[in-house]
């Protein structure tokens, strides 16, 4: 089946549809309408009353230029439905379908109004099985009966974000860079063996993979989509960085230069930032990854469209929870769930940090920062509760380890983008394995140091540690992150003891536990999400104990509301623990198991602004950590509590969590 006879398909479905709901007062689909005068033709085109109704570009998976999202078919449905003087139109890859509202304004991505999801297939062929073709004509059918009420102008929807139309767009356009720089890096490592030898030796020493020969496709796959995220997460920087100071030269590429003439372009370009601001060496640094963004002729015009997308969108206004968004975005879901790599839901994070630094104050580390959530929450939270304080003493509260490139880009990017004013601004974000660092470990050198000398940064002791770690089993990961986490265990790097080991069972997150724990003060705090596996396994029981003898535990969370992974095949839990060294008071401590029946948005209600954010969520933390009794329940949530000594006694079982009715 080709992209005519889908649309065929697609035709005789609505068609259908039209006559079985004639209160729509559309008439007919028609495929590949001519309009007088024309050369342009609409896919497919929905006419009632005489008029077009509905104009739509129709792609399948595998066409060259296939995305719902890339300019090139957003540009081309508009013109199509302006040529006919329809309002609406459409575009679709076959798997997801976009309307459009040709009288906004702004950039074609603006227009989008409403996504549908349709039924994931790869290629064209895959539309001969009649099994597919049904679920595509159930879910086709549903799409219309969607749009009929806007199209005939009954309703008019609210519009998509412009969070997610930025992003979703970004992606289609990364995608034309990924695969040509794939293509020459895989055609010259062949062809040139000490271009290849560079290339192991970057993705073993700088990015700790595993190398070994049978897997190069793969390898080139990942370091083409890690040198095009670290790019265009610098690109991103630098056109937010102008939007706030417009001397900075316009980022752009003339027609047909070559990839040497756009490495010195975009370089110069960089190096103009860090001249006129003074700042920003750690994110305009140009590396490895930059040069194999830009080592191929055939990348150039991919990111020449890639710029001229960021350009129409304001990045420093786009939303606090961007980085996040990319990093689930950009980030195959295949490979997150491989790795254990789940994004955090910003309403989840709000609540952990409300509880990790109530008043705001204190250093807070994230040993798996990922894109960048907590640490820019915590950057917020800090910012409303203390507004006395500067960015360079908020930045210099904030720590986050990562092993990815492109998360730890990601996060350095978005915190540094919190106040693009042109003086020292460098986010404590470094590229190491959490097991790698002990506590007074130089982690990185930041510019403007005494005397002009780089400044040597440790992470010492924190107030708190909040975290998403990787929910991954042991066997998934390779032999060195193997031994480093079980080298934690055996050589604790600080005054909190720690079980000597774990059962062949034990999760990946279980070890962020013990390490994190030799990073706290005296009394700070420890605040993870993970899976809630650990609460009823054998491998948790372990856990358990090391908590009930360290910590007082003051708050277990979970939800039968919402997921709080975007995209997890696991439950999760919320817990808040204090360090404690006091046995006595350990003992007498009432821990509260809260099981939500509502979404955490729905209890905080609709805030004004980031302040009155901050109040609801701390309304809610409070409201948790003060139910009375030792069961209870509202329509909200559920409750149970008991005291420390009492889960103690038996024997680091967990109480029994709260049953819904």
């Amino acid at each position: 089946m080709n992209e005519w006879t889908f649309a065929a398909e697609v035709k005789s479905w609505w068609d259908a549809a039209f006559l079985a709901h004639p209160s729509w007062h559309l008439d007919r689909c028609e495929v590949e309408r001519r309009v007088e005068g024309s050369q342009k033709r609409s896919d497919l085109s929905v006419l009632g009353g005489g008029l077009v109704r509905l104009a739509g570009e129709l792609r399948l998976p595998d066409h060259a230029v296939a995305s719902a999202w890339h300019p090139q078919n957003l540009t081309g449905a508009v013109d199509k439905a302006l040529n006919v003087g329809a309002r609406w139109c459409f575009t679709s890859d076959g798997t997801e379908l976009l309307l459009i509202d040709t009288e906004r304004v702004g950039p074609p991505q603006a227009r989008v109004a409403q996504t549908f999801e349709l039924p994931a297939f790869t290629s064209r062929e895959a539309l001969d099985s009649p099994g597919l073709l049904g679920r595509a004509r159930g879910a086709w059918t549903q799409v219309i009966e969607s749009l009929a009420p806007v199209v005939t102008g009954q309703v008019v929807p609210s519009g998509l974000p412009t969070d997610e139309a930025f992003i979703n767009s970004l992606r289609a356009l990364v995608g034309m860079p990924v695969a040509a720089i794939r293509e020459d890096l895989d055609r010259t490592r062949r062809a040139d063996a000490e271009f290849e030898q560079a290339m192991v030796t970057w993705m073993v020493e700088e990015q700790g993979w595993t190398h070994g020969p049978s897997h190069w496709d793969e390898e080139v796959q990942w370091t083409a989509l890690l040198a095009a995220y670290v790019f265009v997460t610098r690109l991103m920087f630098y056109q937010a960085l102008r939007q706030a100071h417009p001397a900075l030269s316009p980022l752009g590429l003339a027609p047909g230069v070559t990839a040497p003439v756009a490495r010195m372009t975009l370089q110069a370009c960089f190096s103009e930032a860090q001249r006129l601001s003074g700042d920003y060496e750690t994110v305009f640094a140009w590396d490895r990854a930059s040069d194999y963004a830009l080592h191929a002729d055939a990348a150039v015009p991919g990111w020449r469209r890639v710029m001229d997308h960021l350009a129409a969108f304001d990045l420093a206004n786009v939303g606090y929870d961007l980085t996040g968004k990319l990093f689930e975005r950009l980030i195959d879901p295949h490979e997150r769930y491989r790795w254990g790599q789940h994004y955090t839901q910003p309403d989840v994070v709000d609540l952990m940090l409300s509880i990790a630094i109530p008043d705001g104050s204190g250093k807070v580390l994230d040993p798996a920062t990922g894109g960048g959530t907590f640490l820019v929450r915590a950057y917020e939270r800090k910012r409303q509760l203390r507004p006395d304080s500067s960015h360079q003493e908020r930045l210099s509260e904030l720590y986050g380890l990562e092993v990815s490139a492109f998360a730890a880009n990601l996060a350095t990017v978005n915190l540094a983008v919190r106040d693009l004013t042109f003086q020292q601004n460098y986010p404590r974000v470094a590229l190491h394995s959490f097991f790698q660092v002990r506590p007074h470990d130089l982690v990185m050198k930041l510019p403007g140091g005494p005397d002009g000398l780089p400044e040597a940064v440790e992470i010492g002791l924190v107030d708190a540690v909040v975290c998403n770690p990787p929910y991954v089993r042991l066997h998934a990961l390779g032999p060195e992150r193997v031994r480093e986490a079980e080298w934690v265990l055996a050589h604790p790097a600080g005054s909190v003891p720690v079980p000597g080991h774990l059962p062949g069972a034990a999760n990946y997150h279980m070890y962020f536990w013990f390490h994190a724990a030799q990073f706290l003060k005296k009394d700070g705090r420890l605040v993870l999400i993970t899976s809630g596996e650990w609460l009823d396994s054998d491998y948790g029981a372990a856990l358990q104990e090391w908590l009930l003898g360290n910590f007082t535990i003051e708050l277990v969370v979970e939800s039968l509301a919402e997921p709080w992974f975007s995209d997890a095949r696991v439950g999760t839990v919320v817990l808040a623990a204090t360090r404690c060294d006091d046995a006595a008071v350990r003992s007498a401590n009432q821990v509260r198991f809260v099981l939500l029946r509502s979404p955490l948005r729905s209890l905080y209600g609709d805030a004004t602004d980031e302040l009155d954010q901050m109040r609801r969520v701390d309304r809610v933390r409070d409201l948790m950590a003060s139910v009375p009794g030792s069961t209870g329940e509202t329509s909200d949530f559920d409750w149970s509590s008991i005291t420390q000594s009492e889960l103690q006694r038996l024997g680091t079982e967990p109480v029994a969590e709260p049953v819904a009715s």
